[in-house]
């Protein structure tokens, strides 16, 4: 009875997985989690995503590239309005420079960055806008952040 039942919940569960409704997301805009531009995976309720934001050294200027990867979990399907929550890491999301007696910048640190996001994702079609505020934190620093941006989503 025991073998009967597994077999009818795995049946189950793999019947509701694969009715479930999926898109791929493309995303710009300003987000801490997606960076300028970013791509996200949309399967029910549970986005993966990555995305790049081109940024620098708060004293020098000099040029970095900051790569994210985040996990989202949003309150309706892809095709809906809904509020959303995410987790993120961001892989330069902390920079600090020190500069002595105005001399050159020096003690650079770059330090990776998680990130907590909470917000809303208003969807029209295949188009939607999102925006949201949460907290980043490292060893370093805990900072508010926010995002606000764009999508648009090739779905099924």
């Amino acid at each position: 009875m025991k073998k009967i039942l597994t077999l009818l919940v795995a049946i189950f569960a793999f019947a509701t997985l694969t009715q479930a409704q999926s898109a791929f997301n493309i995303n710009g805009g300003y987000s801490w989690s997606y960076g300028v531009i970013g791509a996200e995976y949309q399967l029910g309720h549970i986005g993966i995503g990555g995305g790049w934001m081109p940024t620098s050294m708060p004293g020098s200027g000099e040029k970095l590239n900051s790569f994210s990867g985040v996990i989202t979990w949003y309150g309706g399907e892809w095709w809906e309005s809904c509020y959303y929550t995410s987790l993120a890491f961001a892989s330069a999301g902390y920079r600090s420079q020190v500069s002595y007696n105005s001399g050159a910048w020096t003690d650079d640190v770059v330090q990776g960055m998680g990130i907590w996001m909470f917000g809303y994702k208003a969807q029209y079609g295949n188009l939607g806008m999102f925006g949201g505020c949460g907290v980043g934190w490292c060893s370093e620093a805990t900072v508010f952040n926010w995002e606000l941006g764009v999508k648009y989503s090739f779905g099924n």
